[in-house]
């Protein structure tokens, strides 16, 4: 039994998972009894064989679950249930096979479930029926319209969260343009000269002010934000005082508030400072241990505060080393820290005050003077002696006569400094007959494939497609519902539900280029030319962009990593796009391999074509 327990712990670790653990007990106890049931000790051979065995089950296996994983992806556009789907070319996925045409028969147009496979062939017949039944209504008459927006909102849905919150990010980046409204000029109305109204005078008695109650002025020349209470100041300083003490423990809040209310220190800055030098002159510093943190955390502050000058980067280092010493290496508590007395010297230099109490300085006692002992008698009024002065008339001045010629000094031009051009100007994207030029750079402002505003625009005419769309949809169900022999509204819906249909398709292949352009763009920004980081897209056009990439690069020096992510922002967290881009790739022939967040592709297997 030792050694069925020994090669049943092998096979274990390199089989299970996918395999079940009992059906690898049952092999092995089939090789290891004879007819009658007695135990045998297994041959080197039926060993081997039944490793070969256990290979070819486990890959079966692999491949039946990412199939089943990759068919409740719900793709789109690629695994509609026509031939009228999207075709494979711009999808990247391969064809449906020929089974699920009569899994998902087509109905008649004139039934609801038609009219929905006929507007909307993007979407599964399951889901389709399970909307009709969620939908029955009790006696009256169901609206078409209603249901192809519950089911439209539900794919808007599945689709934000298949791009997670990278996709949201760049979804919002795209603002929408106020609408162009045309200003008619008015005529002027000619209008007489108004007389002035004088502003009146208010008598009062000035032995009366002191009964009146001043009046605050609205006017908008006040300023509307006056200075903070003293009541929220106090509050506020002990509040900074508690938000303090958290990140040094286990000084209360109130041995930094004696600091903050002592009017030896003119700003909140230099009172935490001296509180946290009293702290470290308190404790032991351990320099040594603390070098490591103190050179990381001024990697992260120098990088974040690299606006400073060189006199508050002088003050930044000193900060931080007198944090890290008074947080004894804490790295996430002194880098707080310092980012406080960052805001607190900032306020103190701006101008600002506006976080916490600042003291004025207190003046220097004056000297004493001494008082001259008081005359018994006034002083005698002096007598006016003063004598006027006669007045002296100022000396002429010579003056050249207008008629002569005089020299008039050059004045001095100013220099000329060269006018920068912007970097990028939109009259510069067409050309002198108004035609749109293709742009000459990518999302980040390099060189190549990718220009700014022809992601916007090929956006705009995105979404610009998807309301045409809705309004085609809303009109083929009114028309839908109102059809009868007589008013032939049949085939007025089926119209409108074709149109549909194409401004679906044109919407969906600009997304492709968006995505394959916005992922390009990433590619080329990060120099890594064998890495894609397919954050922001749906599975359909992830696997669009991959298989486009690899039609441009080579694969014989160096694999291609494919970033898809963990799942984080997924539904339940786990990856949609992982398991979707690898069966894709697998049913393509391609040696694909699996990492933490990704993919890796080496090249095509052998005999693929």
């Amino acid at each position: 039994m030792g050694l069925q327990s020994t090669l049943f712990d092998q096979l274990q670790r390199e089989f299970c998972p996918p395999l079940d653990t009992s059906l690898l007990a049952a092999l092995i106890a089939d090789i290891e009894s004879d007819n009658n049931g007695s135990f045998v000790e297994p041959s080197s051979t039926a060993i081997a064989n039944l490793r070969v065995s256990l290979t070819e089950l486990a890959a079966e296996a692999e491949t039946s679950q990412l199939s089943e994983q990759y068919a409740n992806l719900n793709l789109g556009s690629g695994y509609s249930d026509d031939t009228t789907s999207t075709p494979s070319a711009y999808v990247g996925e391969t064809a449906t096979s020929s089974t699920s045409g009569s899994i998902s028969s087509q109905s008649s147009f004139s039934s609801p479930l038609g009219f929905l496979q006929a507007a909307l062939p993007h979407i599964k017949y399951d889901r389709l029926n399970r909307a009709l039944s969620d939908a029955q209504p009790g006696d009256g008459e169901m609206d078409m319209w209603d249901i192809v927006a519950g089911i439209l909102s539900e794919e808007q849905i599945r689709e934000m969260e298949e791009r997670g919150l990278d996709g949201l990010e760049d979804a919002d980046v795209m603002q929408d343009e106020p609408p162009w409204h045309e200003v008619c000029s008015k005529k002027n109305k000619v209008i007489g000269k108004k007389k002035k109204r004088s502003k009146p005078t208010a008598l009062t008695d000035i032995r009366q002010q002191h009964r009146y109650t001043p009046v605050r002025s609205n006017s908008l020349d006040s300023s509307r934000d006056g200075p903070i209470p003293i009541s929220d100041r106090w509050t506020q300083l002990s509040s900074l005082s508690t938000h303090v003490s958290t990140f040094l423990p286990p000084y209360e809040p109130s041995f930094f508030l004696s600091y903050f209310h002592s009017p030896s220190y003119s700003s909140p800055y230099a009172a935490l400072c001296s509180a946290i030098s009293t702290i470290n002159k308190s404790h032991q510093p351990d320099v040594d241990n603390h070098i490591p943190v103190l050179v990381n955390l001024l990697d992260v502050l120098l990088a974040m505060y690299e606006h400073l000058n060189s006199e508050e980067q002088s003050r930044l280092r000193s900060d931080a080393e007198l944090c890290v010493k008074a947080t004894q290496g804490r790295g996430d508590d002194a880098l707080e820290l310092v980012k406080l007395l960052r805001e607190l010297d900032t306020d103190s230099t701006s101008g600002y005050l506006e976080i916490g109490v600042y003291h004025l300085p207190q003046p220097a006692p004056s000297p004493e003077k001494i008082s001259d002992p008081l005359k018994s008698f006034p002083p005698p009024s002096p007598l006016s002696l003063k004598v006027r002065a006669a007045s002296v008339p100022p000396t002429a001045v010579h003056k050249p006569s207008p008629y002569q010629w005089q020299s008039v000094k050059r004045q001095k031009r100013p220099e000329r400094t060269p006018q920068l051009l912007p970097i990028h100007i939109p009259a510069y994207t067409r050309d002198v007959n108004g035609m749109k030029v293709k742009g000459s750079g990518n999302g980040v402002g390099k060189g190549g494939k990718g220009d700014v505003g022809e992601i916007d625009e090929y956006r705009k005419r995105m979404k610009e497609s998807m309301r045409k769309r809705d309004e085609m949809l809303k009109e083929a169900a009114l028309m839908w519902q109102r059809g009868n022999s007589k008013s032939r509204g049949g085939e007025v819906a089926m119209y409108y539900a074709e149109r549909a249909r194409e401004l679906q398709e044109m919407a969906k292949k600009d997304a492709m280029h968006v995505a394959y352009m916005m992922v390009d763009a990433r590619r080329v920004a990060s120099n890594e030319c064998n890495t894609v980081d397919l954050h922001g897209t749906t599975a359909a056009e992830a696997i669009y962009v991959v298989k486009e990439t690899l039609e441009t690069i080579d694969l014989t020096t160096k694999p291609l990593k494919i970033i898809t992510g963990r799942g984080s922002h997924s539904v339940n967290q786990v990856s949609v796009l992982k398991p979707a881009i690898r069966m894709a790739l697998i049913e393509d022939g391609w040696s694909v391999s699996s990492w933490d967040a990704g993919l890796i592709i080496r090249g095509r297997r052998a005999g693929a074509s």
